[in-house]
């Protein structure tokens, strides 16, 4: 028996140190190891061979472990799928937009396709593709499992922000791939570590994202003319709207690469986010000629075309974009807003609903479901979908848009007026809110605040037809007939077909005393499809004062068809008759007047007049007094008249009575 001693002690407290030591070395390297799941997906091509699967496992093995080794990433491959790659495809770009059509990103951070397409074409400059925001590789079939490894190895970095380099030696070199991980290189993947890989974020955020720049300028700095570095500059600066340096990145990029369909369409982004709308349509257009099989391209070139008032053009772009990529989630949203503003609001309701199918908590498709909603008069499912793209992205200035507008629609005008200067506190550049704003100060009578709301929405947007006539009730309503006939001309002059810009043009028309031509705006407006009662009013006051008083007639009968409360219209039509001495007429539309609102004085005055014509002197003086009471000031001569009729009434009804006797 062995007996214990003192240094016994000491070897088995050391042992049990050690032991801990190396569990909580162990554990800590667990918790710091970030697991992403693949999905593997592979091209009949690939699948023609009997140990695919089994190659598959080994190529993402072997990138695990270096990954894993070096960062502390591990991959895991979460399922295998099929895919039939387009045979017509003549590049691996191509391939890859035709694998993210097929092959949907949930249910995997990551989606690696294999593809033996291009296995027997030696000239293939590429041996695999990869898009940092799309979060897609694509690896063809290559000479050995080493090599190929290696391209999958190279590809998968550019998933954590690498750039293909000129580095001898580095797996990132661009014309030969070598071993080890340059040192820039380790920096932006350990950055990149814990990316986002959701489709529907940005990468980096915050403090990381603004390393990421640090990195990528210092790495520029160098003057290597690394294309890609410019790329991901470009697109960083792009997500940080610091558009004068991504402006000059671009352009640079152009010159460096001129037959780069990436390097148009982000020059496109950065002259269609500043203004230069014509210039970035030009951009796209030149990316397509050189690649049409590019959904994003379509994408954005819809979003210019939609901002030119193009917007069958733009309609084409979009559908193009989810024809060739049927997930894409802001195609369809854009979609919808394109026609929102053609007023189709079923078939802007239909393009969120399908971005929604795709991405339940796209905040962009649910605001603008929101303004198609409204469209429909579908108030509260409106403010319900509108309040929901809120909770997703408070920062968002469409959703507080729509909650004025069902506001004002439910007349809750002080709420309306909070939304749409919420909306203006997150963008104060927005054209449509400061028009809706300006709508709903103008509802409330407060017409200097309505002048200055539409001001400014015509200043942000000169051809905002809408502002422009709206603006033109204000000096309507103000006695600027000038004003207002200059306004309503300027917005014609935009949208020809603007019928409340006839209507309004027609009113100062008529108001200047122009009626022929006032008359002739009007019935422009009706041709355009504004068939309302107070159109076919004002056009019976113009027909009236053109002595047409039988036409007159007949289109305010119009109007009390549309509306039998329309007091305006019973107004006017009881005038025609009285001027025409068809008095029982003329009181048949006062006492509906009176029915609707008792308190009318004045025309309690123009009944005295219509009783005392027809004789009935008693209820003249009935009228008459209804009228002073509601402060109606009655001519002393009328009531002199009438008080004699009455009196003289009176004496001979005594007279006959003592005639009788």
């Amino acid at each position: 028996m062995r007996i214990k001693t003192a240094a016994d002690g000491i070897k088995r407290l050391v042992l049990f140190f050690l032991i801990l030591f190396i569990s909580i070395s162990i554990h800590a390297q667990e918790k710091g190891i970030r697991s992403l799941d693949l999905k593997i997906a592979a091209d009949e091509e690939f699948r023609s061979q009997s140990d695919w699967q089994l190659k598959a496992k080994r190529l993402v093995s072997r990138c695990s472990q270096r990954f894993e080794q070096e960062f502390g990433i591990r991959f895991r491959i979460e399922k295998f799928v099929f895919w039939s790659s387009d045979n017509s495809a003549d590049s691996l770009f191509e391939l890859l937009h035709n694998l993210r059509k097929q092959i949907a990103h949930q249910d995997g951070d990551v989606v690696v396709g294999l593809t033996s397409q291009f296995r027997a074409d030696r000239k293939l400059f590429y041996s695999g593709i990869a898009g940092y925001l799309n979060s897609y590789v694509l690896v063809r079939e290559l000479e050995s499992e080493s090599t190929m490894e290696q391209m999958m190895t190279h590809e998968i970095c550019h998933l954590f922000g690498a750039a293909d380099l000129h580095e001898s030696g580095s797996i990132m070199d661009v014309k030969s791939p070598g071993r080890t991980f340059d040192g820039f290189t380790q920096s932006i993947i350990a950055l990149n570590k814990h990316r986002d890989f959701s489709p529907f974020a940005f990468p980096l955020s915050g403090a990381s994202l603004d390393k990421a720049v640090s990195l990528y300028r210092e790495r520029k700095s160098k003057g290597l003319d690394e294309e890609s570095v410019s790329v991901l500059l470009a697109v960083f600066f792009l997500e940080m709207e610091d558009y004068t340096s991504m402006m000059a990145e671009c352009r640079d990029l152009v010159k460096q690469s001129p037959n780069s369909p990436e390097a148009h369409n982000l020059l496109g982004i950065v002259l269609r986010r500043t203004g230069q709308i014509d210039e970035a349509i030009y951009e796209y257009k030149r990316a397509l000629s050189l690649q049409t099989r590019f959904p994003e391209l379509h994408y954005n070139l819809g979003i210019a075309l939609m901002k030119k008032g193009l917007m069958q053009e733009a309609i084409k772009e979009f559908e193009e974009a989810v024809r060739q990529y049927p997930r894409y989630v802001k195609a369809y949203s854009n979609l919808g807003h394109v026609y929102v503003e053609m007023d189709q609001a079923d078939r802007a309701e239909a393009a969120c609903r399908k971005a929604l199918a795709v991405y339940p908590q796209s905040a962009e498709a649910l605001s603008t479901l929101g303004a198609a909603l409204i469209l429909k008069g579908q108030y509260k499912e409106a403010e319900e979908v509108s309040k929901k793209a809120l909770e997703i992205n408070p920062q968002l200035y469409g959703p507080h848009n729509n909650l004025g507008s069902v506001y004002t629609n439910l007349n809750r005008l002080d709420e309306a007026v909070r939304e749409y200067q919420t909306a203006l506190e997150i963008k104060d550049d927005y054209p449509e809110a400061h028009y809706n704003l300006g709508r709903t100060y103008f509802m409330k009578g407060m017409l200097q605040q309505a002048e200055k709301e539409y001001q400014e929405a015509i200043r942000l947007k000169p051809d905002y037809d809408m502002a422009l006539t709206s603006l033109a009730a204000v000096y309507l309503s103000t006695g600027s007939m000038d004003q207002a006939i200059q306004k309503c001309r300027a917005a014609l002059q935009v949208n020809p077909r603007n019928p409340v810009s006839h209507y309004n043009l027609a009113h100062a028309l008529y108001r200047k005393g122009s009626l022929s031509q006032a008359e002739k705006e009007c019935r422009n407006g009706m041709d355009l499809g504004l068939v309302n009662p107070q159109t076919y009013s004002l056009l019976g006051i113009i027909l009236e004062e053109r002595g047409k008083r039988g036409e007159a007639k007949r289109q305010f009968t119009k109007a009390l068809e549309l509306n039998p409360g329309f007091i305006e219209a019973h107004l006017n039509l009881a005038n025609v008759y009285f001027k025409s001495k068809n008095f029982s007429k003329a009181e048949e539309h006062y006492q509906k007047i009176l029915e609707i609102n008792p308190q009318n004085g004045q025309v309690c005055h123009y009944l005295a007049l219509v009783y005392f014509y027809l004789k009935e002197y008693d209820l003249s003086l009935e009228y008459v007094k209804k009228a002073e009471l509601l402060g109606v000031q009655v001519n002393p001569d009328f009531k002199k008249d009438l008080l004699k009729q009455i009196e003289k009434k009176s004496s001979e009804t005594v007279t006959s009575s003592k005639t009788g006797r």
